[in-house]
């Protein structure tokens, strides 16, 4: 086979080519195909899209926001560095929610043309990163923003490390906003950490915070694949320099949210030409997922085997 495609000759994207770049010593980290073009009109986009509704969160009450496919979610600092912890689910289906095969197909730090992934079978992208204005300091220990894992957020977490009563924790503002809208908060497992600067300590092999280089007008946009609802807490950890026992509560900066209007017509199932899963075991009688938050029907694990089964 002799010459090469115009397709072939254009400059090969960043994060293509570093995924690409691993499939000599890792090659079950196939890259997931990525539509550029797509992305990049969107990008485009951005600028001219109206807003369809906003708001601004100043304390740890937390938000749900519903976001249409199509549309755009935006987190702004008003005033400073603020961690802005992010969980979303399918507004159909709970079920499908944020999942950590973003870690495997994305890495473990989001930014711009990061697709956040939900859950088997599924496992399509839920979220995809936009815009990212926040610049990183070189100087320092080495660190980056918006990790996937990373967060602080239980109220045993803050209790332990010496977090007064009367704080609501992450955990406790998502639990309360999906208490809200009827449903279980057991469906929360990980969640996203927006503005927080992270590193991971060499020997210990912990994620560590670290104060955030965000300023005042930084803004992540992130582009809805499905319908969603997205859940949004301010961290008591505010910037990341405030330790849960520093004296007084907490009080974090505020953000404003914006959704923008639709500014294009997802994709749909992210793998060309590669059928999408068979998903009969995850469907009732009339072909539709429920809204009930259950396990997932198929496969039986035996999470709970009887005594018979231990002897």
């Amino acid at each position: 086979m002799s010459g090469t495609s115009a397709k072939q000759e254009e400059p090969m994207h960043p994060p293509v080519a570093a995924a690409n770049a691993l499939l000599g010593r890792s090659p079950q980290l196939v890259p997931t195909p990525i539509d550029l073009r797509f992305y990049e009109r969107a990008i485009a986009a951005l600028d001219g899209a109206p807003t369809r509704w906003q708001t601004t969160l100043d304390d740890l009450s937390g938000a749900a926001i519903e976001v249409a496919a199509g549309e755009t979610i935006s987190i702004e600092l008003l005033e400073g560095p603020q961690i802005v912890n992010m969980f979303a689910f399918n507004r159909a289906d709970p079920d499908e929610r944020i999942w950590h095969q973003t870690v495997l197909r994305e890495g473990l730090w989001m930014r711009r043309l990061t697709r956040i992934y939900g859950t088997m079978a599924r496992s399509r992208p839920l979220l995809t990163v936009l815009r990212d204005t926040v610049v990183t300091d070189p100087r320092g220990p080495f660190g980056q923003h918006h990790i996937y894992f990373g967060g602080s957020g239980t109220p045993a977490e803050w209790r332990f490390a010496g977090g007064p009563d009367g704080v609501r924790t992450t955990w406790e503002q998502f639990a309360g906003a999906l208490e809200d809208r009827g449903l279980d908060p057991s469906i929360l497992i990980e969640h996203v950490c927006l503005f927080q600067k992270s590193t991971i300590e060499r020997n210990a092999q912990r994620v560590q915070i670290l104060p955030s280089d965000a300023r005042a007008g930084d803004v992540v946009t992130l582009f809805a694949e499905i319908d969603l609802v997205v859940l949004l807490a301010l961290s008591p950890y505010v910037d990341g320099t405030r330790p849960a026992s520093a004296p007084g509560l907490p009080q974090p900066r505020p953000v404003a949210i914006r959704v923008g209007g639709r500014i294009a017509e997802p994709l749909g199932w992210p793998h060309p030409d590669i059928s999408y899963p068979d998903l009969s075991r995850y469907l009732d009688e009339r072909g539709v997922r429920t809204r009930e938050v259950v396990p997932t029907p198929g496969i039986d694990y035996r999470l709970n085997p009887t005594e018979k089964e231990h002897a």
